[in-house]
């Protein structure tokens, strides 16, 4: 099971400031263009100091091209400027965990994915992990249709670093948070684990990446989840003992409570695993193609159900209706 963070978005603009470097820098990162978007952010900062958007963002991009001493900078003079915004100060709580670990990280790229990781930790397996990576690129782009050119991180950390770094209590194979993080065993080669473990990790938190762009990440937790289930169950079999045993008591989670994102963590794993079966619907009822329009008009603004509704030309009431009735098909 996995859980991702949804990164920093630039907040709302005013019409009076489209043209600013700012509001440039949020359009580029935005739709991934995230050079541009560096480059417009490094501009707002020198042109408004004490903008505190701008340094958030700079810090952001800084983040996502590794280069965390000058996130840390950034985040810093952001919280100085505004010492009660928690967020900025989570953020630097959560650099604070990383940067020793991943400090002295080897590099070992294969476009677009830049790679690190321990020497002394997979040595020279890493060469196995090219052609997964470039497999991954690949297969998972030709179902949305959609091949970042931007620089994705790949972090492989030993199993006891991995429960350092992820920042949430219950227990994930991989986590997306702006950056691809996987748990690898102790001196193990890439592929520890078994049959295509590492293989079924990565398209899911690739699918993430994926996904957070196209929706630019206004997409619900459970149906990214959902999605990025689907793709792991190319790769291997998902264990839906929980749903199954809920289901068949005839007490699935109303649709209308998974609009609210308002979830116990104990609660966490059944809310996936129905975002998986409504995926598995949708796509079968519809397409994939479908799937990603539903994500482009999340990514337009759209509230969820109102996406649902333009995108499939039905009530979400009347889809989860069609839905128990596929379920109890299966």
């Amino acid at each position: 099971m996995t859980v991702y963070f949804i990164i920093l978005l630039p907040s709302a603009i005013s019409w009076a400031e489209e043209a600013s470097p700012y509001a440039r820098a949020a359009a580029a990162y935005q739709d991934r263009r995230l050079d541009e978007a560096l480059s417009y952010a490094e501009e707002a900062v020198r042109e408004e100091p004490g903008h505190v958007e701008a340094h958030l963002l700079l810090g952001q991009l800084y983040y996502l091209r590794q280069d965390l001493e000058k996130a840390r900078e950034s985040w810093e003079q952001a919280l100085k400027l505004a010492p009660s915004r928690r967020d900025v100060r989570e953020r630097l709580e959560k650099l604070q965990k990383e940067a020793p670990l991943e400090r002295g990280l080897s590099r070992n790229d294969t476009a677009p994915f830049v790679v690190r990781f321990a020497q002394d930790q997979i040595g020279p397996e890493r060469e196995d992990l090219r052609p997964i990576l470039q497999e991954t690129y690949r297969q998972v782009g030709q179902s949305f249709q959609y091949f970042p050119d931007y620089p994705i991180t790949v972090i492989l950390y030993p199993a006891s670093s991995f429960e350092q770094v992820k920042g949430i209590s219950h227990r994930v194979a991989g986590l997306y948070d702006g950056k691809i993080r996987l748990p690898i065993q102790s001196g193990g080669p890439v592929q520890s684990g078994p049959g295509d473990a590492l293989k079924a990790i990565l398209w899911h938190e690739y699918t993430h990446a994926l996904v957070h762009d196209l929706a630019k990440g206004r997409c619900p937790v459970w149906l990214n989840e959902g999605i990025a289930t689907l793709q792991e169950a190319r790769v291997r079999p998902i264990d839906l003992r929980l749903a199954r045993g809920i289901l068949d008591k005839g007490k699935p989670i109303p649709w209308e409570q998974l609009w609210k994102e308002e979830y116990d963590q104990g609660d966490l794993e059944l809310h996936y695993a129905q975002g998986y079966l409504i995926t598995q619907y949708l796509v079968k009822r519809f397409s994939w193609p479908d799937l990603v329009g539903l994500l482009k008009l999340l990514g337009q603004g759209y509230p969820i159900v109102d996406a649902l509704r333009a995108q499939y030309k039905e009530a979400p009431v009347a889809l989860e209706k069609e839905w128990l009735s596929w379920l109890n098909r299966q």
